[in-house]
């Protein structure tokens, strides 16, 4: 499962050409962790569901224009910000990230991911016997419909952002490291413009390390294809990272 859109974004971050030790997390349906430096290289896969990409959530969307990438909930105030600044359509990776967290701060849902039953707040409702929490009401939307988390949501993005943890924290010891040797985190995926680094750490999707450390590359396997097209030494170089990557298989 770790393919060539890892390969490049290995190419794109230049993990390869460090000598501090560095991680590239590229957060898709499965989320592939690269470990090393210009020495050696490790690889795994998790497989981690498409929530984070808009799939198997109620209303995700992939991150293009009108989705809900940044989210906060103020005493049952709910202030987000779409993409293009276009009316809501549906929510994408970040925003659910964003989501989760805000949802826990505000005591919305508790430690074990549910709804709290003793919670009064008119946003959650039942639907098909399922909570929900309704982050814009069908008036604010493009399509005049709700845009919501339902419980089956929040229980599969807590799957996902599990797997993708355990994942990394099973090559750091695969390596025999810890967090704290990591110099930078490098995290790729399909979020869109914005991805908050303490949120996603609140959550427990990625470790707990100085947030300095931490930075977000968008789209890394298209950043490597293309650097990939226009270079011939880029491609040579790619071919190299290729050979040079141990992939441990986790499953």
């Amino acid at each position: 499962y770790v393919g060539g859109d890892t390969v490049v974004g290995v190419l794109a971050c230049g993990l390869a050409d460090k000598t501090e030790i560095t991680c590239l997390i590229d957060v898709g349906t499965n989320g592939e962790i690269v470990i090393g430096n210009n020495e050696w290289m490790l690889s795994c896969s998790a497989s981690a569901g498409p929530a984070f990409e808009g799939g198997d959530t109620k209303c995700g969307m992939r991150a293009t224009r009108g989705a809900i990438q940044k989210v906060e909930v103020d005493n049952g105030r709910v202030i987000y910000e779409t993409i293009g600044k276009a009316k809501p359509r549906g929510i994408c990776g970040a925003g659910l990230v964003d989501l989760l967290y805000e949802l826990v701060r505000n005591r919305v849902i508790d430690i074990d991911g549910k709804f709290r039953p003793s919670v009064q707040d008119k946003r959650i409702i039942e639907e098909k016997g399922e909570l929900e929490y309704v982050v814009a009401s069908p008036e604010e939307t493009e399509k005049g419909q709700a845009l919501v988390i339902a419980q089956s949501d929040i229980d599969s993005l807590i799957r996902s952002k599990g797997a993708i943890f355990a994942a990394i924290k099973s090559l750091i010891d695969y390596a025999g490291l810890t967090f704290s040797q990591l110099e930078r985190i490098y995290v790729a995926g399909g979020f869109g413009n914005y991805l908050n680094i303490d949120k996603a750490i609140g959550i427990g999707l990625l470790p707990d390390i100085p947030r300095e450390r931490i930075e977000f590359v968008g789209n890394s396997s298209l950043m490597g294809a293309r650097m990939a097209l226009i270079s011939s030494h880029a491609f040579e170089k790619a071919i190299s990272i290729s050979q040079e990557i141990t992939n441990v298989e986790l499953s």
